[in-house]
């Protein structure tokens, strides 16, 4: 991955804005702090394909995007978007409300609808990532590291200024430990939906309503995410507290685990089965007993169409066993047995242990 000559200014001005809030040290700290992580994050997502797996060249590119131009565009946008908006609500609120009028529509309406639709663009612009994308779940993939490097540099800039704020580089580590917890995953979810809509228009050709679609639904989650942490901010209200803590864990498990689920699936149902040549999302699947068999087009025909019981298709196939066609829904000791053993295997632990400990910080803000 290489930097465009704009990214490099980008990254020099973001650079030296950051160190002039708060000094060498603490950005070098904040730095470390809120990328690292996101790379973790971002290795743990690309891996959750088993096939055709992105060369982290593009991923890189796209974390990049999301990084340096889509922050820096954003800052902007959002600026321009929350004077436009508080320049028509003037004279309408008291001088006391206008700064949290202020903060609401910033936060609340201005920054996700600017930020979700910043974030991915990279993912209709970019050439090497387009061509990369010939998988319904590779949308997730990259929209996932677009919002990734974008809660990282947001991270850093929450550390060097609200974290040196509250008690210098203590504050940086506190404040950049607890977005990496919490709202990285909130980019990282939130725009992985709009990747799948970008995924979906350019690998099954569908309308660009879906990208639409996705795109609104990627807004909403971040508008109700930052509507939570503004409520208990503005009105100090440590129900609201609470709920936020519940409500970023909720979305920070269910939804990375449900991304990489997705993305499994996808994976599975569009690669290990057909090959690459039949996207992700066609079709119908139907596994054999062996589950890197592929059937053909005309066996699977055969298999739907056939009038003939399963036991004189599966003579045909000298001892190879049919899929079912009625299944039941209970299952043996020992299928229950497996089933547990591969959740067990797959689920993250070292996020769910990350997540407590994240619950033990808010927690201790709470009741300190």
């Amino acid at each position: 991955m290489s930097l465009s000559r704009k990214q490099w200014i980008i990254v020099i001005i973001l650079s030296l804005s950051f160190i002039a809030a708060a000094g060498v040290l603490p950005f070098l700290f904040a730095t470390i702090l809120a990328f690292i992580p996101a790379y973790y994050y971002l290795k743990s997502i690309r891996n959750s394909e088993e096939e055709d797996v992105e060369p982290w060249a593009t991923l890189w590119t796209a974390f990049a995007w999301g990084g340096i131009s889509g922050i820096f565009l954003a800052m902007i946008l959002n600026t321009i978007g929350t004077v436009f908006i508080l320049g028509i609500l003037y004279g309408t609120s008291s001088e006391s409300d206008l700064e949290t009028t202020a903060i609401i529509v910033g936060a609340v309406i201005v920054a996700p609808i600017v930020e979700e639709f910043v974030k991915p663009l990279v993912m209709l612009r970019n050439a090497d990532v387009k061509k990369e994308i010939d998988e319904v779940e590779d949308g997730l993939v990259y929209g996932a590291a677009c919002g990734l490097g974008f809660g990282a540099t947001e991270n850093v800039y929450y550390g060097v200024t609200a974290g040196t704020a509250i008690a210098g580089v203590g504050g940086v580590f506190l404040i950049v430990v607890l977005r990496t917890f919490s709202s990285i995953l909130l980019h990282l979810v939130a725009s992985s939906y709009t990747g799948y809509g970008i995924a979906k228009y350019q690998v099954e050709g569908t309308s660009f309503g879906v990208v639409v679609k996705y795109y609104f639904l990627a807004v909403l989650i971040h508008a109700g995410w930052n509507a939570m942490a503004v409520y208990s901010m503005v009105f100090d209200n440590d129900i609201a507290a609470v709920m936020l803590l519940f409500f970023s864990i909720a979305l920070a498990i269910g939804g990375l685990e449900m991304a990489k689920r997705k993305i499994r699936a996808l994976d599975v149902a569009g690669s290990n089965i057909y090959g690459t040549n039949i996207r992700a999302g066609q079709g119908k699947n139907e596994w054999s007993s062996d589950r890197w068999e592929k059937k053909s087009g005309w066996e699977n025909k055969k298999l739907s169409s056939s009038s003939v019981d399963a036991g004189d298709y599966n003579s045909n196939r000298s001892g190879k066993t049919a899929d079912a066609l009625y299944e039941s829904s209970s299952k043996t000791p020992q299928e229950l047995a497996t089933s547990t053993t591969e959740w067990a295997v797959n689920f993250d632990w070292r996020g769910a242990i990350g997540f407590i400990i994240f619950l033990f910080f808010i927690l201790s803000d709470i009741i300190f």
